[in-house]
Parts: C-alpha cells; structure tokens; sequence
C-alpha cells in the first residue's frame, strides 16, 4: 500500500496532537425556577447572585471534583549548628 505525502503528514499531525482538555467543573449550581440550572459557579455568593431576583436557589455540585491541591513546600536548607 503506497501512502501520499500529504497522508503521511496527516497521520503524524493526529498522532502528536494533545487531547482537548476536559471542560471545567465548578462547586456550585443555580437552579432556576423556569428552567433547569447550571453549574458554573465558584463560589455560593455567585451563584446566589445569579438567581436574586428570577428566583431560584443554590445547591452544591454533586459532580464537582476539586483539581488536586498543590504542595509545594518551600526547600530550605539545613540550619548549621554555630557551637560546632
């Protein structure tokens, strides 16, 4: 089977492209009294000031996965003791 330059370069363009990255997940959703909700909030007070005024309320996403935290201790060195 004979493959064409531009099929080659096709080929190795999908093998070295990154996979798109996941869509966010936030903590909180709105659900609105005419409709369904939304999760897309940060933070309850958003939410709740997303739905003042057409009604609504808040509940906590119980889809929401927190990225993992990051630990990045500061590196410090050992402290020499002077009386040596």
């Amino acid at each position: 089977m004979r493959m064409t330059p531009l099929a080659f370069v096709a080929l190795a363009a999908g093998a070295t492209a990154t996979p798109a990255a996941a869509a966010p997940s936030y903590p909180w959703c709105a659900n609105y009294s005419t409709s369904g909700g939304q999760c897309a909030f940060n933070t309850f007070e958003q939410c709740m000031e997303d739905v003042s005024g057409i009604g609504g309320s808040c509940r906590q996403n119980p889809g929401y996965n927190p990225p993992a935290a990051y630990n990045h201790a500061p590196r410090t060195r050992p402290r020499r003791n002077p009386a040596h």
